[in-house]
């Protein structure tokens, strides 16, 4: 096994959007924003979108050997029971850590990794259930990060942003799912209107609207200026800019959170901060 392939496996360039979900589900509690606290809860989604992605290869590694050969496990850098073990201990990481927080954080951690399961062993084949399932595992690690911020969930406005996240991760899959075969273009350009509406929402109900905006409309933006081109121009060029657009953009999405949510401005500022090392492990990881 070369090691040297093992951050292509773990897709580790977007591990930072699984790390600005749960430090912005923390912050939007509204407790004592806790560096420690926060790390583990981000060490503890980070470790779950790890292990799925790891999963998610061994899953496809028959399927890679004719699309994607150059992936650690067709390309024989990886053996796939190794992937496997990867993955499965990844897992159980993800998981362990977030019993850190207690039973409602545990519960989070381990309804993420079934959907992880489920969504790389048979939901991605579905045009349906593939996007609900990415929605809800996003949504779901949103609410991690709440639960160890210490949320009760008594109130079911409390989940808005994890809902939000999750209806634009669910509609960006959605647009994945177009990459091969017949583009519509109608229903292209909606989709990318709808996500870039999702990733501007926070504006709409978080307390300090104005501190969001910057990020928010970063996110948005990007999205839809990418997926402008897409439709008008080269889809094959341009939609897996787009899908790799928005999946970056939950990071500014998780900023515009807390910079709308805390008084105080350190914390969103830092999430955002996350786009410096993922836009340079992408480039050193690009094409996995």
């Amino acid at each position: 096994m070369r090691l040297s392939a093992v951050p292509r496996l773990l897709r580790l360039q977007n591990v930072f959007t699984a790390a600005a979900d749960a430090c912005a589900g923390f912050g939007w509690t509204g407790g004592q924003w806790d560096w420690g606290q926060v790390g583990l809860a981000a060490g503890a989604s980070a470790c779950l979108y790890s292990g799925g992605m790891a999963l998610n290869d061994v899953c496809d590694a028959k399927r890679d050997r004719t699309l994607h050969p150059e992936r650690p496990i067709p390309s024989g850098a990886i053996p796939v029971t190794a992937a496997f073990s990867i993955a499965a201990v990844l897992l159980a990481a993800g998981i362990l850590l977030a019993t850190r927080f207690g039973p409602r954080a545990a519960a989070a951690a381990v309804q993420i990794a079934i959907f992880i399961v489920a969504y790389d062993a048979f939901g991605k084949t579905s045009r349906v259930a593939g996007p609900l399932c990415m929605g809800l595992l996003r949504g779901l690690n949103f609410a991690l990060g709440m639960a160890a911020g210490g949320a009760l969930f008594h109130d079911p406005g409390t989940l808005l942003p994890a809902a939000n996240l999750a209806a634009f991760v669910a509609v960006l899959t959605l647009l994945s799912t177009f990459e091969e075969g017949r583009r519509p273009k109608g229903l292209l350009a909606g989709l990318v209107v709808v996500a870039a509406g999702a990733l501007a929402a926070p504006l709409l109900y978080v307390r300090m609207p104005v501190r969001a905006a910057g990020p928010a409309l970063l996110a948005a933006g990007s999205v839809l200026l990418v997926g402008v081109q897409a439709v008008r121009r080269d889809p094959d060029r341009f939609l897996p800019l787009v899908i790799r657009t928005g999946v970056r953009s939950i990071i500014p999405f998780g900023a515009a959170i807390l910079l709308g949510t805390l008084d105080a401005a350190e914390p969103g500022l830092v999430v955002l901060g996350f786009l410096a090392p993922t836009w340079l492990l992408g480039r050193w990881l690009r094409g996995s």
